[in-house]
């Protein structure tokens, strides 16, 4: 471990020059063991519970303990005897360590960022030196893929030259070995072109683009039917690189025997996910498929038995579960969605038995606040998403094609749903103005406990860089002058993000009406939002306010109820 990095206890930063005292160290080392050790017996057990959760609440805990799981996964990969199912323990606990930084970098706070670069940093001098063979070091960096953290053009390019030092090294394979290859792998994932990408994914997206481009080629041009069909899936890569080369590469191979009639379809539907300058290419060849004859699958036809969405969390985040029936069995289709991100992720849970699906949907309800939906709902949010992913240039994963494809809806087109699409919407089939008057006054009159009462609203406060900047501004204030400067300088410039977050929270809590929290109550704070409303004239947004500081100035808190 570097001897100057960030330390990070609960959260806090000390300065970047302390040294954990050797006792600190000893124990922090010790306790990951253990944590890993029961993981592993979970793990082996096939039922992660207690100790698995157990382990992400300590990461969560101690951001800086990813920089020990580097140390331990090190020692541990370099013995004489490697227990892989340690391994594999302290990989789970750097995953979601990395993960939990991810969020607080996502939130702006200095200190995850510079945790962030020392595990890059560390990560580099173990490879750099040769200390580290490279399938650990790509076991490590999935923990940034995995987290939806960039490893760094360092790292990847590392990475990518020792790959390649090992590749030239060793007798070039003859085409029928690499066949061989690409045949076990179609075989270990069952001939399902999803599950085929994502082992290609899993053991090379932490490669540089040229590198997996070179990997993308070979498949796309293969005469197996599962490969060509997952060539196509690489239309939706993260690199901008990689997905103009498939385009390229599917139009010069646009013909019946090379591009199957799923593949087509699938291209068709993916279009207008792209960005808008990488669309041409693929409307060129889309164009050259049905010049050369390609026919185009139908769209499959489901039968989506039960469609669950959870509340908006604190980090506007919100996920759907959608139970599919297909023959004796069942496909539970996940998708979450994301404030100014868009679809976040998306994949499938296929072969699920009843007693599976029950115990999924007991879990799930469970932890949250989940509720039954109608597609209606999803017609309204997932052309959103997609529109708000696409606004920062972002593809949705691979997971999302899947998705809809099990939920059997043909072409989602991104479409931003804005608030007054939103206010229409709610209004619709209702008429909130026989009712808004008092309404209205139960705002102004700080009547809260409708809020209070919604358990899912516990997390719905500002925590980032510009937060604690302010707070620690504000250090010497009393209260109430914290509240109103987190009202004027925090809400208020982020209103909109507000006025969406109440306004989607009230069609989803329309969705079904039996519920303690009224849906109306919700549509109003984000109409009056909307309106113009001052922030400090509105009880619950006071009521945010006031959270927030008790978050940034405590250690921890529960608001009353």
């Amino acid at each position: 471990m570097p001897e100057l990095l960030p330390i990070i206890h609960n959260g806090q930063l000390a300065p970047i020059g302390v040294v954990l005292d050797l006792a600190v160290k000893m124990s922090l080392q010790t306790e990951l063991k253990s944590l890993a050790r029961l993981v592993a017996k979970e793990m082996a057990a096939g039922k992660p519970s207690r100790h698995a959760a157990g382990a992400r609440d300590f990461m969560e805990i101690n951001p800086d303990a990813v920089l020990g799981v580097i140390g331990l996964i090190h020692r541990e990969a370099g013995g004489k005897k490697p227990n892989g199912a340690l391994i594999h323990a302290y990989g789970f606990m750097f995953y979601n360590g990395m993960e939990f930084l991810r969020y607080r970098v996502e939130g702006r706070h200095e200190w995850a960022g510079q945790l962030v670069e020392a595990v890059r940093k560390e990560l580099f001098l173990l490879a750099e030196t040769d200390e580290i063979a490279p399938e650990m070091l790509m076991f490590l960096l999935n923990g940034f893929i995995e987290a939806k953290l960039d490893p760094g053009e360092d790292l990847t390019n590392l990475l990518g030259t020792a790959a390649v030092g090992r590749a030239a090294g060793a007798a070039t394979p003859e085409p029928p070995n690499l066949a061989e290859l690409f045949e076990s792998v179609v075989e270990q994932s069952g001939g399902n072109e999803f599950e085929v990408h994502a082992g290609f994914m899993e053991s090379s997206q932490t490669l540089p683009p040229e590198i997996r481009q070179t990997l993308v080629e070979k498949i796309v041009t293969s005469d197996h039917p599962v490969l060509q069909d997952t060539g196509i899936l690489f239309l939706l890569d993260p690199a901008s690189q990689v997905r103009r080369a498939v385009c390229q590469m599917v139009g010069r191979n646009a013909l019946p025997s090379l591009l199957s009639s799923t593949s087509l379809r699938r291209m068709i539907a993916l279009r207008n996910w792209l960005p808008e300058d990488e669309r041409q290419p693929l409307d060129k060849a889309i164009g050259t498929a049905r010049r050369n004859q390609v026919e185009c699958a139908s769209w499959p036809r489901k039968r989506v038995a039960k469609i669950l969405a959870t509340n908006m969390d604190g980090a506007g985040a919100q996920s759907v579960f959608a139970i599919v029936k297909e023959g004796r069995k069942n496909t539970i289709a996940c998708l979450l969605v994301k404030q100014g991100v868009g679809i976040a992720d998306a994949w499938c849970l296929r072969e699920q038995t009843k007693a599976e699906v029950k115990s999924f949907l007991g879990h799930i309800q469970e932890a949250t606040d989940c509720i039954p939906v109608g597609m209606d709902f999803l017609r309204a949010l997932i052309p959103h998403y997609l529109a708000v992913g696409q606004r920062d240039g972002k593809t949705p994963a691979v997971g999302f094609l899947e998705f809809v494809e099990t939920i059997g809806i043909e072409q989602w087109q991104p479409s931003v749903f804005a608030a007054g699409d939103l206010l229409s919407l709610l209004e619709t089939g209702d008429r909130p103005g026989d009712f808004a008057e008092n309404m209205i006054a139960l705002v102004s009159e700080g009547d809260i406990e409708w809020f209070n009462e919604s358990a899912f609203t516990e997390s719905w406060f500002e925590s980032d860089a510009d937060v604690d900047a302010l707070l620690a501004a504000k250090h010497r204030s009393r209260k109430p002058a914290k509240v109103n400067a987190v009202i004027k300088s925090v809400l208020e410039p982020r209103r909109a993000k507000w006025v969406e977050r109440f306004l989607w929270t009230a069609l989803w809590l329309k969705q079904e009406r039996n519920l303690p929290s009224p849906w109306i109550n919700f549509f109003i704070i984000g109409r009056e939002l909307h309106n113009g409303r001052p922030v400090k004239d509105i009880a619950v947004m006071r009521d945010i306010a006031e959270v927030t500081v008790m978050v940034g100035t405590g250690p921890g808190f529960q608001r009353a109820s």
